[in-house]
């Protein structure tokens, strides 16, 4: 509305200008029935996008007045601009030109060319501006692998490939993901197309299949599918590898994929190939909004049936391994994790829509030896797959990796009490820390002012006396800087390690797609639940893994039933049809809340959605393993005490 507005304005006073006439402000501004100040910003608007243009200039005279100085075919030119029915707008700035002049190519037939004047003319820009455009948009483009040629005595046409071409396209639709630009660009594009019918068949699929998309997600699947008709005659071929043909059909997006071009079939009467069904499935299977869990294949369905993502995870750890000097291959849980998540990552990247990672800064200080030597694999992955891994993605595998390896090499915090003075204290900690680098933190405590309730973070508690009470952490060295001491101490440490490893870790491979470190809040300052659920809700709305009705019915729930689990711990969860993609969000608070009759301090917020097999064992193995990981005080407090989201992450994945 505004711009149609601003349009009508401009409209009028340059036809004003054109009558050829000296004006005053105020003239114009009564008019077109505007004050002079805003006449004035319009007159100011206007005189930057004529000069701009290469049409003329507006001339300015105190106590005479305003009027147009322009040539004939300059006035030739306002003349065609006025007459045409395109909206004028004198606001551009670069983006706007480029986005302009991008729709045009888009808008382009495959084999059409146009000439960099028919350009400038069609855009009502000076050649030398359009000439600025079009590098502008190469630089857009690029990001697609698309190229802008210029033939000789022909003129300017975009070269690509049809994947390319599509992705790019959609991207320049969906533009800012503002509803009222999204349905002017598709109807710029799409008008020869009964696009209220596609979208009508997408939505009774959605209904049928249980499907809930969000409006970005479903504008996508519009947009693929409007372009799998207006294209389908062009004989542009979608490319993909024959592995992948045969993959993409194993999974669930394929038959709902099927679904959607059988419903478009019965209403339009138009078949579309194979190669247009492949492409959309793969593109909702990417998206971050997709209606079920990435690619939830058990590693014996994987085994089945990717024998080269096998041989790739076993050759990367190998790499990595060998730089690191550490013996990666033979963690089979470290493969399994790996597996599960490069399945999505491998589509992610060859389809145009990778995965962004805000904690690389992070992984990269904190991790930096095993961040460069993951980087070696990028070789190997480009090797393997013809495809360039991202920083962002490697971020992931790093994590990983640094999991399995603090897992492998297990740190230890100690408290030593003393009743000696500093200085022997001093030299029982160095001795400490060069016979047994394992400890990587060492608590000097008085044995007088000792208090177990303030060691809780302590993996072991060494003393040189009987202490008046029982933990398992506890070790009795009377003298440490002996040998037998070291021994005792290191004999007391395989012991926490087996009753370490009787525990299985958290979550098995299977669940990991659940967690992000995205989700994982840490010590929130919050009144109360409401406050809490409303904005841990938001967390997963704005990743696109829940419906905006999704805390309503948490909130809902929360009215039937206390979520409250004991040990201060709270397991909230909403309505499966509004889960986009399993999640669970996790919060740890600064002070616990009341949640009914109980007081909390720790949640889970669950988003599940099981409308598959595959989603129903990980949802039960998560539930089963859920249990162990809350089911006595001390290990609540172990997740409380975490420093971190990255921290807690890793211990969730180990």
């Amino acid at each position: 509305m505004k711009d149609a507005k601003t349009n009508y304005y401009v409209r009028q006073v340059l036809s004003i200008l054109m009558d050829g006439d000296i004006v005053s402000t105020g003239k114009i501004a009564s008019e077109i029935g505007l004050s002079e100040k805003s006449t004035r910003n319009k007159l100011s608007a206007i005189e930057d996008y004529l000069r701009d243009n290469d049409l003329g200039e507006i001339c300015k005279k105190p106590r005479v007045g305003i009027w147009l100085e322009a040539d004939e075919k300059q006035r030739s030119r306002i003349v065609r601009m006025l007459e045409s029915s395109d909206e004028i707008s004198v606001s551009y700035d670069a983006m706007e030109r480029m986005m302009l002049t991008l729709k045009r190519l888009f808008r382009m037939l495959p084999n059409e060319t146009m000439t960099t004047q028919q350009l400038a003319n069609e855009l009502y820009v000076s050649t030398p501006t359009v000439l600025k455009v079009i590098k502008e948009c190469e630089e857009w483009l690029g990001r697609y692998h698309i190229v802008i040629v210029n033939e000789r005595n022909r003129g300017l046409r975009m070269q690509y490939e049809e994947n390319n071409y599509r992705v790019a396209l959609k991207n320049l639709i969906m533009g800012k993901g503002d509803l009222e630009e999204i349905r002017k660009n598709m109807f710029y594009f799409f008008g020869n197309l009964d696009v209220n019918l596609i979208k009508k068949c997408i939505i009774e699929t959605e209904n049928e299949w249980n499907y809930r998309f969000t409006d970005d997600s479903f504008h996508e699947i519009l947009i693929y599918c409007c372009l799998a008709y207006q294209r389908k005659d062009f004989n542009s071929h979608l490319r993909y590898d024959n592995e992948e043909l045969e993959l993409i059909q194993r999974y669930n997006e394929y038959p709902f994929t099927v679904a959607i071009f059988k419903k478009l079939h019965e209403k339009m009467h138009i078949l579309v190939s194979n190669e247009e069904v492949v492409f959309l499935s793969i593109q909702i299977m990417c998206s971050k909004f997709i209606g079920r869990s990435e690619l939830s294949e058990t590693l014996g369905q994987v085994k089945q049936y990717d024998d080269k993502l096998i041989g790739f995870v076993n050759r990367m750890l190998d790499v990595i391994g060998n730089i690191l000097d550490v013996d990666l291959l033979s963690d089979e849980k470290l493969k399994e994790s790996l597996i599960f998540h490069l399945r999505p990552t491998i589509f992610r990247i060859r389809y145009g829509t990778p995965q962004s990672n805000s904690l690389v800064p992070f992984i990269k200080k904190e991790y930096k030896n095993v961040f460069r030597a993951t980087w070696a694999i990028s070789i190997l992955f480009e090797e393997t797959y013809g495809l360039q891994i991202t920083e962002d993605e490697l971020g992931y595998i790093v994590l990983y990796i640094q999991s399995a390896i603090e897992r492998k090499t297990r740190q230890y915090r100690v408290c030593l009490l003393t009743d000696s003075s500093r200085g022997h204290a001093q030299l029982l900690v160095e001795r400490l820390r060069k016979l047994v680098p394992e400890i990587n933190e060492i608590r000097v405590e008085g044995i007088h002012d000792f208090k177990l309730e303030e060691q809780a973070e302590m993996d072991m508690i060494i003393t040189p006396h009987t202490l008046p009470f029982h933990d398992k952490r506890i070790v009795e060295i009377s003298n440490i800087l002996s040998d037998g001491g070291i021994l005792k101490l290191r004999s007391h440490m395989e012991e926490l390690n087996l009753k370490t490893d009787d525990v299985p870790n958290p979550f098995s491979p299977i669940c990991f797609p659940l967690f992000s470190p995205d989700l994982i809040f840490m010590n929130l300052d919050v009144k109360d639940k409401t406050e809490l659920l409303i904005y841990l809700s938001q967390q997963m709305e704005n990743k696109g893994f829940v419906t905006g009705k999704f805390c309503e019915s948490v909130l809902e729930r929360e009215k039937a039933t206390t979520t409250s689990i004991g040990n201060g711990v709270s397991l909230p969860h909403g309505a499966q049809s509004e889960v986009n993609n399993s999640k669970v969000v996790i919060a740890t608070l600064k002070n616990p809340i009341l949640w009914n009759d109980d007081l909390v301090d720790v949640v889970f917020l669950l988003g599940f959605k099981m409308d598959t097999p595959d989603e129903v064992k990980r949802i039960q193995v998560f539930y089963k393993q859920y249990i162990s990981l809350v089911e006595t005080d001390e290990k609540v407090q172990k997740l409380k005490q975490m420093k971190s989201n990255v921290e807690l992450y890793k211990y969730l994945i180990q």
